[in-house]
């Protein structure tokens, strides 16, 4: 008779089994969805801040653009035209030439300097000044209620004078110290020449004003 053998217990393996309880790393469905919440809400606040430095940057690229070209922004540095621009003081310019009339100030290049000087003559006028300062245009005494301390220094050009096509006389409304178009240096100023007319002040704050 064959005899069967009971198989040793020491040789005979156990199966692994499935463990189903929890491990202790593994996060809770609560921790899952908190970081969810948390990575959602900080994707949103990242997308909000990209839309703000690009609405920023669009700004920023708008203003640079209406000031260079539009509206150019100078600061005051000289007193040839007080008393109605002040040393320091920021004005506003709006560019172009087919506005400017009688009286205005306008900005204009003069070498490498940006003068600021008030429109007495336009092309084909004939202007004159007397020893007292008067100005005369077409032969007519013209109201200067803006202007200060009238002279006809410093001149080196002979009056009368005739404005040429497309340009400007200015006088400098401090008239004993401006350097305007009774100088050779100045002269007279053309078109393209010429920033634009200055409408507004903004800075000093307290004497804010369209000029």
């Amino acid at each position: 008779m064959k005899q069967i053998k009971e198989p040793n217990k020491e040789n005979v393996q156990e199966s692994p089994k499935a463990e189903n309880t929890p491990s202790a790393d593994r996060p809770s469905v609560n921790e899952i969805e908190k970081e969810l919440l948390r990575l959602q809400k900080k994707q949103s606040r990242n997308r909000n801040i990209r839309y703000i430095i690009a609405l920023a940057a669009v700004a920023a690229a708008t203003i640079i653009i209406v000031t260079n070209i539009w509206l150019p922004v100078l600061k005051i540095v000289g007193s040839s035209m007080q008393p109605s621009i002040q040393n320091n003081d920021v004005v506003v310019c709006y560019s172009g030439t087919k506005q400017i009339d009688y009286g205005d100030i306008i900005a204009f290049y003069n070498n490498d300097n940006v003068l600021l000087k008030r429109v007495v003559g336009m092309e084909n006028d004939v202007i004159d000044i007397n020893e007292a300062g008067e100005v005369f245009v077409n032969g007519q005494l013209i109201d200067e209620p803006y202007a200060y301390s009238k002279s006809l220094e410093p001149c080196d050009i002979e009056f009368p004078v005739t404005v040429p096509k497309d340009s400007f006389f200015v006088l400098g409304d401090q008239r004993n110290t401006s350097h305007d178009s009774r100088t050779s240096s100045v002269g007279m100023i053309p078109v393209e020449r010429i920033i634009g007319e200055v409408i507004l002040r903004v800075w000093p704050i307290e004497h804010i004003d369209f000029l």
